[in-house]
């Protein structure tokens, strides 16, 4: 009779201790997915591609290729000048470079040296870029800008209100504002976040054997 109540016993603490970590497992879960909810409305994963944000991020090839950093961007950020950004490029496409200047500031690139003359101000200053690197950004007339007849135009570009001037940090391939203007605010995806561009050894790592985002679904272009 003893035996069979202490065997009872056993089985009962053995439940409990099963009913515990069951509890603990489920509430463990019930946290991260809480946590991937909340971090996923307001962050996405950025798979770099291409090489005009060169030093400061490198890019793969082509999307299903190896090789680019894995970054994160806080959809609901606001950006300002500095910040490396993602906007969409067309119907399904993004591209990342850096904000440079904003509505009313006016913007001009001589042979590589970056000037703003901000809004408000009746002068430019050049601006002190040390994410760009000399080799990327060649003192030539491709790093020049705008240009008339050949020749800089003094007077620089305009920025629209509503509106920011984008470069990459590799200013010898990238193709950016130069190109096609300065891009609507409204086609902000998202600023590129301090502690992913900190990190972002970790995180290419990590995405290199976990699928967080699918690099094609952004289409991130040079």
């Amino acid at each position: 009779m003893f035996s069979k109540v202490n065997e009872s016993l056993y089985n009962r603490s053995d439940k409990s201790k099963l009913n515990i970590f069951l509890n603990v497992l489920i509430g463990l879960i019930l946290v991260l997915l809480v946590f991937e909810i909340a971090f996923g409305a307001t962050f996405s994963g950025i798979y770099v591609v291409k090489s005009s944000m060169r030093p400061t991020l490198i890019g793969a090839e082509e999307e299903y290729l190896p090789g680019g950093d894995y970054v994160y961007v806080n959809r609901h950020a606001e950006p300002t000048y500095g910040d490396i950004v993602v906007v969409y490029n067309g119907r399904n496409s993004t591209i990342i470079k850096r904000a440079i200047a904003f509505g009313g500031d006016y913007v001009k690139l001589d042979r590589g040296k970056l000037f703003i003359k901000y809004k408000g101000t009746n002068v430019f200053v050049e601006v002190e870029e040390s994410y760009v690197a000399a080799e990327n950004n060649v003192p030539t007339e491709k790093n020049s800008f705008p240009l008339v007849n050949g020749a800089l135009d003094e007077d620089g570009y305009r920025v629209a209100e509503g509106c920011f001037f984008l470069l990459g940090d590799n200013r010898n391939v990238s193709v950016d504002s130069r190109n096609s203007g300065a891009y609507a605010l409204s086609d902000l995806f998202g600023v590129v976040t301090e502690w992913s561009l900190k990190h972002k050894s970790f995180f290419t790592a990590l995405h290199q054997y976990f699928t967080f985002d699918l690099p094609e679904s952004l289409g991130i272009k040079r």
